[in-house]
């Protein structure tokens, strides 16, 4: 037995090596046989931290036509149609530049190309089926989704998922950004990551502080990333937001500072102003300094959702419960169930290449038609 253990650890001596080149070019798993294993070796190679080991499958193996497959609802488990929506909640929604419409959803990825709607059937390193939280563009056209196994790049012909083992923070991705260098930015459950297209990079934040009140909450977890016309970096954190200028990292004190208040999201609207949602409203800056704006009694005590400042200078957030809001910067409009806006949680608000206005979360997608809301099912309108 020793005399064999001597020789396969000979054998290995000159084979690892080779193993490893291989291992790095090829980016698969490495089987070795037992018989070359002295007893009691476990073999593992890792690649260098940051190396890319990512898996990608041509669009083509992933498509799934939407006409005829079963209906996505909001459970499940439920039995009853929910109208054939695009999926039970859709998280996110982007207008790429070959005029395309991407939704994250629950169900994974679907795209409406302007003639028909597909899913793709992507899967994490477990084989099972991913939320999409977060969509964006980069500045050669590639699209990002940020998911719940990862970050997934398409070209134009095929899908390129990134995880922990690439050198991302984490895989439970919840934010993107890309800045107006190409920096990709992502924001994670564990903190932030950033990718050069080669290479992630990890970016440390100070702690924020967790949510009792959250399903899901952590002192890493960004939920929003922003670049403001100045080049600054606003992360919205958990119970903090943090601003980066090149040089270092600041923590912006808002409202009471005895207390925590929590952000949703950040928008900047055409004039440079900043806007924050909140656990304490409404926030607006127009220079370092946050202050409430104030709304309506119905919104004072209800959570609002991300904001999205559109190309008319409106502000659009959620209200949990209530609807969506459009905000002018002198008054508040409301649209709910009576304007055709079914649901209570609304995720995000959009603008296409078009300059329609998209609301989606719970029960679907939905389109603004004049001053009412369309519910857009799989069938349309579109």
């Amino acid at each position: 037995m020793a005399q064999r253990d001597q020789a396969s650890a000979c054998v290995l001596k000159f084979l690892l090596p080779t193993l490893a080149r291989w291992y790095l070019s090829v980016r698969r798993i490495i089987f070795v046989p037992a018989f070359l294993l002295p007893a009691g070796l476990m073999l593992t190679l890792d690649l260098p931290p940051g190396a890319e080991a990512a898996t990608t499958v041509t669009e083509a193996s992933v498509s799934l036509p939407a006409k005829g497959l079963e209906e996505f609802r909001t459970d499940p488990h439920a039995r009853e149609s929910q109208g054939n929506q695009i999926s039970g909640v859709v998280r996110d929604i982007f207008a790429d530049r070959r005029g395309s419409l991407w939704f994250g959803t629950q169900d994974g990825i679907g795209r409406h190309d302007g003639a028909s709607l597909t899913y793709f059937d992507i899967r994490d390193r477990f084989d099972q089926g991913l939320t999409v939280r977060a969509i964006t563009e980069d500045g050669v056209g590639h699209v990002w989704f940020g998911t719940t196994g990862g970050v997934i790049r398409y070209d134009g012909k095929s899908f390129t998922t990134y995880d922990s083992d690439d050198g991302l923070r984490s895989d439970d991705v919840w934010s993107l950004f890309v800045d107006r260098a190409g920096l990709l930015w992502i924001g994670t459950i564990a903190g932030v990551s950033t990718f050069d297209g080669s290479r992630f990079t990890s970016f440390e934040l100070p702690a924020g502080t967790p949510d009792p009140n959250k399903g899901v909450s952590s002192e890493q977890i960004v939920w929003c990333i922003l670049e403001d016309r100045q080049s600054r970096l606003w992360f919205a954190g958990e119970g903090a937001v943090f601003v980066y200028d090149g040089d270092a990292v600041s923590r912006i004190h808002l409202m009471d500072a005895e207390t925590v208040t929590y952000a949703g999201g950040i928008a900047e609207d055409p004039s440079g102003v900043l806007w924050l949602t909140s656990s304490k409203g409404l926030l607006r800056c127009d220079g370092n300094a946050f202050a409430r704006v104030e709304l309506p009694e119905v919104l004072q005590e209800v959570g609002l959702g991300v904001p999205y400042a559109d190309s008319h200078g409106n502000l659009w957030f959620s209200a949990n419960g209530v609807g969506v809001c459009r905000y002018d910067g002198t008054s508040v409009r409301i649209f709910s169930a009576e304007d055709g806006m079914t649901s209570g949680a609304i995720h995000v608000t959009r603008e296409d290449r078009q300059g329609r206005i998209w609301c989606s979360g719970w029960m679907g997608a939905f389109r603004l038609d004049g001053e009412r809301f369309v519910n857009v099912t799989r069938a349309g309108p579109w």
